[in-house]
Parts: C-alpha cells; structure tokens; sequence
C-alpha cells in the first residue's frame, strides 16, 4: 500500500486444530485517509466490501476515509471507544491496562462491529482505526481467539505494528505529553495480558461475544465465515 503503513490480511494464519483462516475475508488496517488511487483499486480488486471505521468522530472530521467515497465499499462508522472517558478516572497504567477496560465498558460497540461484520458474509471486510494496532488490535485478536488462533500467534500479529510503525512511534512520541508515552508502543506483553484477562474472565471470545448479545448461531456463523 502507497498510503498506508499497517495492513495486512488475517487470514493464513492456523487454528489450533490446524486449520488454516481464509484470505480475503478480514483485513487489518490503519488510517486510510491518504490512499492513493491504486490502493483504492488494489483493495476493490482484492475483494473488500465493507469498511469498519473505527475511530471517532472528532477523528474521522478531522482525517477522513478515502473509502467513504467508493460506491462498491459500505462504509460502516462505529466508534469503537464511544463513551469510555467517562469510566477513566486518569490515564491507564499500560495499554493492557486500556485494553481491559475497553471490553468493560465498550460492549455496545464491539456488539455493532460483528454484527456489521455479519451483514458481509462473504465479501471482504476492513477495519481499522488510526494507527491500526489498538482499536483495530482488539477487534483483531477476538476474531482470532474465536477462530481458534493460540495465542503467541495473536500476539505475534498485534506486534508486527510495532515494527510497521517504527518511524512513525518515534515522531508521535516527540508530539506527545510523556505522560501519554506509555501508550504509544505494541509490546507482545500487552495483548498477553488481554488475552490472559478474556479467558479467566470471559472464557475466551465465544463467552465474550455471547455476553455482548451475539446469539449462538451468529457467533457460529462468524466463526465459519473465518475459514474455507
């Protein structure tokens, strides 16, 4: 992609009874404001069909989606942390810290993405946030807990936006208040640490989505939509 930095397909990736998740059907992204043309031609071509936006709405006035604007995308804005600044006291200790607290308190939203999520069965489906690995790694890694995916692997596919925002983690860190820094970074540690907290206290991502108000059968049906 020539505009932008954190892309990338779930799919190829195996169950942990050895099954490998299709392509094509879920795609990872950050910010997609500065697309270029043949980024918007090389992901219709690719088969997207739906794009989760999942950032705000101070964010998307601000930056915009470049495809907002293609008439064969459905364009799907859910704020995915609507409403969390008013359980957050101070700022979080760490971003698993952040990231427990989102399945808290964000239920209403996460239940809105899967159920756009379902609304596509079988063209592609995009989401993706800002810098693509918070929001977006949250949605990303209850998809893969779903589908089966151990966890090294979820945390080995939250890590690779450190690497493909190395550049950009470093100019943001000089933008920011060093009170804020903490949360800047992809560290495997802290989608360990959501990972931990979904089992013990949630029984993984079926008891999650159950709890959000997916019924059986739609949690079934996502599930299977994963792979071929």
């Amino acid at each position: 992609m020539q505009g932008a930095r954190n892309v990338r397909d779930l799919g190829g990736l195996y169950s942990r009874t050895g099954r490998t998740l299709r392509t094509h059907r879920f795609v990872r992204a950050d910010s997609l404001e500065a697309l270029h043309a043949i980024d918007v031609i090389h992901l219709l071509d690719y088969g997207v069909r739906m794009d989760i936006d999942l950032r705000g709405q101070r964010e998307r006035r601000q930056w915009g989606d470049a495809l907002s604007r293609v008439a064969e995308i459905q364009y799907a804005p859910i704020s995915l942390l609507e409403g969390l600044d008013q359980h957050l006291e101070a700022v979080p200790a760490s971003l698993g810290t952040l990231y427990i607290d989102v399945l808290r308190y964000c239920r209403t939203s996460f239940l809105a993405i899967f159920r756009q999520m379902l609304a596509q069965p079988e063209g592609c489906v995009l989401f993706h946030c800002s810098a693509g690995k918070d929001r977006t790694g949250m949605v990303a890694a209850l998809l893969l807990n779903l589908a089966g995916v151990p966890d090294e692997d979820i945390i080995a596919d939250y890590a690779q936006s450190a690497t493909n925002l190395h550049q950009a983690f470093e100019q943001i860190s000089e933008q920011n208040a060093p009170a804020l820094r903490h949360l800047l970074g992809a560290e495997p540690e802290h989608m360990a640490m959501l990972l931990d907290h979904l089992r013990r206290h949630y029984d993984g991502a079926v008891g999650y989505l159950t709890l959000i108000g997916l019924a059986p059968a739609e949690i079934t049906t996502l599930r299977a939509s994963m792979f071929d």
